[in-house]
């Protein structure tokens, strides 16, 4: 079971990693194309913009589970367990309240654009297939900083034994 659910927060990561090699190679054609050519590629930037978003959301579950952010080293490096544990359950609600309180207002905001129908203004693409896949990613990190939680506070009480 824990092994399902490492490989969906890496294939989430393996996505982000695909789109910002398709942002990058699109941002080279672009330059190339506007130096040498004189024509640069049309809806570059809302591409661009975009993807960075889908990159953003896509990463962030494996760093939740992994607990890989950037953090003072001082706050790790603390030798009292009751510290330790009260810092973990501090994390947790910070991040679960934030999380999920962003992972529910970008799923109705992709649920109001798709009613509405709204586009991007050069490329006129539909905006609620991206708010889907980034609520979908967001919802996935809420997951993970459970499953980040469960697995911190039994490595904290298995230290105790």
């Amino acid at each position: 079971m824990q092994v399902k659910i490492d490989k969906i927060f890496n294939y989430s990561a393996i996505g982000a990693c695909i789109v910002l090699f398709f942002l990058a190679v699109l941002t080279f054609c672009d330059v190339f194309g506007r130096r040498f050519l004189n024509s640069p590629v049309m809806g570059t930037i809302e591409i661009v913009e975009v993807g960075m978003a889908l990159v953003a959301f896509l990463a962030m579950p494996r760093a939740f589970f992994l607990n890989s952010h950037v953090s003072a080293d001082f706050i790790n490096q603390i030798d009292n367990n009751l510290l330790k544990k009260i810092i973990i359950i501090l994390k947790f609600i910070f991040m679960i309240f934030i999380m999920s309180m962003m992972a529910y207002a970008t799923t109705l905001s992709a649920l109001e654009f798709t009613k509405n129908g709204r586009v991007t203004l050069e490329l006129e693409l539909y905006f609620y297939p991206f708010f889907y896949v980034i609520a979908a990613a967001m919802w996935i990190s809420v997951l993970a900083i459970i499953l980040w939680f469960i697995k911190s506070v039994f490595e904290q009480f298995s230290k105790e034994m």
